[in-house]
């Protein structure tokens, strides 16, 4: 990994506006730490960052692989102005930023596996988790914490076998890379994207992005596999699919997953 420290100062040096920045060796887990910080009055940007995570948690709570050495682990407070069924938009937008901040950075093209994860070259190498605590009415939300887990290189040990088929990292071990800028530019593009979540560039940016468009693929959806044709997202980012009925459903994030089986699948 690159020789360069991850220190606040030079994090905040690369930021584009003045955001508080908490820095850790390792965390159970930056998101759990954000929730902390969030319900004490934390300001809205705040960043938690830690080399490595002992409970790293993603989404439909599996297990995030964290070590010291091949990653960077990162979790932001916010506080916007949105219902429950909104929560979907950060999700996504994060993902844009995530694929903006790789393009600018090292020139690779990543790809979105709806909703929450990013791939290089049909590896995983970042996956985004978003969690909220809502007002008393369940109306708004009070915080959203957002995390960010990026594999920037394979582990020396390589990744756990369950996810060693599937798990990659965006740079190669001798590679020179700058910790602070690569955190700093994540923020940066995501608080650009944060500024108008109904943007219609974002759409774009993340329809442009999705592997599974035009692809066959098996999902889960109430406990129930099905499978279809992915034929777009709709401005709620919800996964349109074709059945082979020739029905179309649109398939909301927090009711069902695509299966990990269908990705590398040929139509």
């Amino acid at each position: 990994m690159s020789e360069v420290l991850i220190t606040k100062k030079e994090i905040k040096r690369y930021l584009n506006t003045d955001l508080p920045v908490f820095v850790f060796e390792s965390l159970k887990s930056t998101n759990l730490t954000a929730k902390e910080y969030a319900t004490k009055g934390a300001v809205e940007g705040s960043v938690v960052v830690a080399l490595s995570q002992t409970g790293g948690r993603g989404r439909l709570g599996r297990q995030f692989f964290s070590p010291k050495g091949s990653g960077i682990y990162l979790s932001l407070i916010l506080r916007p102005d949105l219902p429950p069924e909104d929560i979907t938009l950060i999700t996504a937008s994060a993902a844009v930023a995530v694929c903006n901040m790789i393009e600018k950075i090292c020139d690779k093209k990543p790809q979105i596996k709806w909703v929450n994860d990013i791939f290089l070259d049909n590896k995983k190498v970042c996956g985004i988790l978003s969690e909220g605590t809502f007002s008393s009415d369940g109306k708004r939300a009070e915080y959203i914490i957002l995390g960010i887990g990026i594999n920037l290189f394979v582990p020396d040990s390589g990744f756990p076998e369950d996810i060693e088929r599937i798990a990659g990292g965006i740079f190669e071990k001798n590679d020179k890379i700058d910790l602070n800028l690569i955190i700093a530019e994540t923020v940066n593009e995501f608080l650009r994207l944060y500024d108008n979540l109904h943007n219609p560039d974002i759409v774009k940016g993340y329809r442009n992005r999705l592997m599974l468009m035009g692809k066959t693929v098996n999902y889960i959806k109430n406990g129930i596999t099905e499978s279809g044709k992915v034929l777009d997202i709709d401005n709620n980012f919800r996964l349109i699919i074709e059945k082979a009925t020739g029905a179309t459903e649109a398939l909301q994030s927090r009711e069902g997953t695509i299966k990990s089986s269908t990705l590398t699948k040929k139509d």
